[in-house]
């Protein structure tokens, strides 16, 4: 036996050696290139695809095949080859495909294609299960490309370190090769055994190896192009959405196959346009030529071409061979395209899981996956690689090696680090060392100086100095040193605090932070006013809606990562406080009638807090059951789940504690969601309770404070109240419950009309509100545009106070606002 083995080994390694290689290139009739069509054996999985120059090539041991030729609109073509030791060339010119388009009936006026269309509607479900589960292996080619780019945005030159600047060239390219496993509807894993980045050795290329299925309702191309999708050709109410003409018919295998033109009934709804190849009698999609644009609503893009190309793999059973997304962009002056293909082989629809196949882990590089040789990509990569292709693999790995020398890293952080006059002023200045992987950042004159009445002028220049400990690209391990200096000039008063934290975890994220020093807080620490709202609300209105106080602090945070949706906080805080009197009321409009208010919260006071000293700790958990992860050769990234975060907190003080004045303990607990009603917009939610467990002797700085605004400008949609006062309901109750919800429309409704569709505003609405008891209650109702010139929000709102009509107003905010935390406090 062994004797055997070893002759048969032989055999196949010396027929390995003698492998010949078939290439060639494929055109048309009229010698037009036909980019990524597909070839293959015919009888087998095995195949290949062209790159986008038409050019193919693959290995095949000695013997007699049959080679296949397709691409999407023309005739299918084979070729019988005998290959042998050298290598052979074959190319193929396809004809377009002669559609027979014989006397059309229309009943009742009806092109025939609408039965077809019917017919293949009924077979969804059924089509649809034939992909629900399968093992397949999928190359993936991605590439981004401009054919020109501004010299200057914002202000700022536009250089890629590249050396060459030329306006067109290639900005990202790579391969994937994956192994892609799928038992529908909730289990997927993408494993990626292969990843090739150009200039980045140890870079991982994009694994994109998941198929936007056509026999799927409502398709997600990317919750960025357009959250609530597009609605397929053949989806269920498909026929209320698009219309359907019979361009012919022709013969494939024995098969009949009608090409559909599919074109949308209504400009500005999530509709594809293009062609449709359905095979009659079974009803399924033979290919798909499909294109978005900026009428089907989509966003960030202007056009988007899909190519896919299916076939059979078992009687009655398609699969997908390949895939091709074509993005088309430009804008501020860039004009960008690019080409992601997938390739899918060894296809297994019936494939035998273990039960360590599927887990929380969707994504996983493997840790030699970024090592791969270049024989390996040259035996494995199943579309050759085009000149410019080769050339910039050739050109970028080669600056990869210059760009690790310490001369060049300095010359690149100088012309990195050069200052003017936007970053100063406005956006702030940093300066890099790539040899020494540092980063230092100082905040814009914008935010040095500012006024409020209890400090006067109020200088406060802060920096950011960070540190990646690891030379590797995509490791989490880094310090940061963020110091901050404060002098008031009404009150004389010096102000410096400094805070340090360390980002580590191997395989989840986790934190250490520790800050200290004397600084000014709000009473609600939060910070839910703004420093430089409330400097021109000083300035021009004799407002001083900050209401804060001084003190000498020390916290402490660790946050850590446990895995299966699970993050810890513990923490800790000690402050000796002080209060804060106005010392000036200087403002550039002062009126007779008008005067500053004290500095507290006077809607639930008379004075000022004393000094005093608290010390407390915090104790929290937050939980998203069904986690999902990214996971690196070094770390997991948690991508979320379709179930909601539960976050549980808790907060004890101790009495007597380094002098600590305070005796309290509370909790809050929250469930919060994002929940994609797809074609029906995104509804977002916060729902929330807390209260005192003891609140023997409660400071008014620890009392629970509701998120308030009183700017025209909007706070934290969905962590706020737009229009209720910022202390008014401050309060020491054992019990409160809240609620936040909002239903951001994202086009479906405002699409019907003419202006609104256009300009492609989303329509918003939704309430907030919160019960303290029957004499303390809020609630408040919204109603706005969102998506004002992509970046604008602008809401409308009505609030009740007790039950009664009180106030309403107009907010304006940014559509992707999330709000922001006015210190590093968990």
């Amino acid at each position: 036996m062994r004797y055997i083995f070893l002759t048969f080994s032989l055999c196949f390694f010396i027929s390995y050696l003698h492998a010949g290689k078939i290439a060639g290139i494929i055109t048309d009739t009229e010698g037009k290139i036909l980019p990524f069509a597909s070839v293959f054996i015919k009888g087998t999985n095995k195949g290949t695809n062209a790159n986008s120059e038409g050019r193919y090539s693959i290995t095949l041991a000695p013997g007699q095949y049959t080679l296949v030729c397709q691409y999407v609109g023309y005739k299918k073509e084979e070729k019988n080859i005998i290959v042998g030791p050298d290598d052979l060339k074959v190319d193929f010119k396809l004809t377009l495909q002669e559609m027979m388009l014989g006397e059309v009936i229309l009943k009742n006026g009806e092109d025939p294609a609408y039965e077809i269309i019917r017919q293949a509607i009924k077979k969804r479900k059924y089509h649809q299960g034939q992909l629900d589960k399968f093992q397949c292996e999928v190359y993936t080619k991605g590439q981004l490309r401009v054919r020109s780019y501004p010299k200057k945005l914002f202000g700022q030159k536009v250089d890629f370190e590249d050396g060459d600047t030329s306006k067109q060239k290639m900005l990202y390219l790579s391969e994937t090769v994956s192994n892609y496993y799928a038992d529908k509807p909730n289990k997927e894993k993408v494993e990626v055994i292969s990843s090739k980045v150009s200039g980045q050795s140890d870079g991982l290329g994009l694994a994109a190896p998941r198929f936007f299925s056509l026999y799927d309702n409502n398709i997600s191309i990317g919750s960025n192009l357009n959250p609530r999708g597009f609605i397929s050709p053949i989806s269920d109410n498909a026929l209320n959405y698009y219309r359907y003409k019979l361009e012919g018919t022709f013969y494939e295998d024995g098969k009949q196959v009608s090409r559909i033109k599919i074109v949308p009934k209504r400009k500005f709804e999530p509709l594809f346009s293009g062609y449709l190849s359905i095979v009659e009698d079974d009803w399924l999609i033979h290919s798909a030529d499909l294109v978005l644009t900026k009428q089907s609503q989509m966003e960030q893009l202007d056009t988007l071409r899909l190519v896919q190309l299916f076939r059979p793999v078992s009687r009655g059973n398609w699969f997908i061979a390949s895939q091709v997304i074509y993005p088309a962009v430009k804008i501020l002056g860039f004009d960008a395209y690019g080409s992601f293909i997938n390739i899918y082989s060894n296809v297994n629809t019936n494939p035998e899981f273990s039960k360590k196949i599927f887990d929380n882990t969707i994504l996983k590089y493997t840790d030699s996956s970024s090592k791969k040789t270049v024989d390996y990509w040259e035996k494995t990569r199943p579309v050759p690689l085009m000149q410019d292709e080769l050339i910039d693999y050739k050109r970028k790995d080669s600056l990869e090696i210059v760009r690790k020398d310490p001369r060049y890293l300095d010359s690149i952080s100088k012309v990195r680090n050069k200052v003017t006059v936007m970053n100063v002023l406005l956006l702030g200045q940093t300066f890099q060392s790539q040899r020494k992987r540092t980063t230092l950042t100082f905040i814009p004159l914008f935010e040095l100086v500012n006024f409020n009445a209890a400090e006067g002028l109020v200088i406060n220049p802060a920096f950011t100095w960070s540190k990646r400990l690891d030379t590797i690209t995509y490791s989490r391990r880094s310090i940061s040193i963020s110091p901050s200096l404060r002098y008031g000039f009404a009150n004389g008063h010096f102000n410096g605090h400094a805070t340090f934290r360390y980002n580590y975890g191997k395989q989840y994220a986790n934190n250490i932070s520790l800050s200290g020093g004397k600084r000014v807080f709000q009473f609600n620490n939060n910070s839910p006013i703004g420093e430089r709202g409330n400097t021109l609300s000083s300035l021009l209105s004799e407002e001083n809606r900050i209401k804060s106080y001084e003190a000498v602090y020390l916290r402490g945070s660790y946050r850590i990562s446990l895995g299966q949706g699970f993050l810890i906080t513990a923490g800790f805080q000690y402050q000796v406080r002080r209060p804060l009197e106005n010392r000036t009321n200087y403002t550039w409009r002062d009126r007779a009638d008008k005067e500053y208010t004290p500095n507290y919260p006077n809607e639930i006071v008379n004075e000022n807090i004393s000094p005093h000293k608290v010390f407390y700790s915090l104790l929290g958990i937050n939980w998203q059951p069904g986690a999902r992860y990214i996971e690196l050769p070094d770390r997991k990234i948690n991508i979320g789940s379709k179930y909601p975060v539960f976050s549980l907190q808790y907060i004890r003080s101790f009495d007597g504690f380094l002098g600590s004045d305070a005796d309290f303990s509370k909790w809050r607990f929250s469930v919060s969601d994002n929940i994609n009603l797809k074609l029906r917009g995104l509804f977002r939610y916060r729902l929330g309770m807390g209260g005192f467990i003891d609140n023997d002797k409660v400071q008014l700085p620890d009392y629970n404070h509701f998120n308030g605004n009183i700017s025209t400008f909007a706070t934290e949609y969905l962590n706020s109240f737009q229009l209720l006062p910022i202390y008014q309901y401050s309060n020491t109750s054992e019990f409160y419950s809240l609620a936040h919800l909002e239903y951001n429309l994202k086009g479906f409704l405002t699409n019907k009309i003419p202006v609104f569709r256009r300009l492609n505003f989303y329509l918003v609405t939704g309430a907030n509100g919160f019960y303290i008891n029957g004499d303390k209650n809020y609630y408040e109702w919204f109603v706005g545009f969102d998506n004002i010139f992509k970046q604008i929000r602008i809401d409308f709102v009505q609030s009740y106070q007790n039950g009664r009509q009180w106030q309403n107003g107009f907010r304006v905010g940014l559509s992707r606002f999330r709000g922001q935390r006015g210190d590093d406090w968990p």
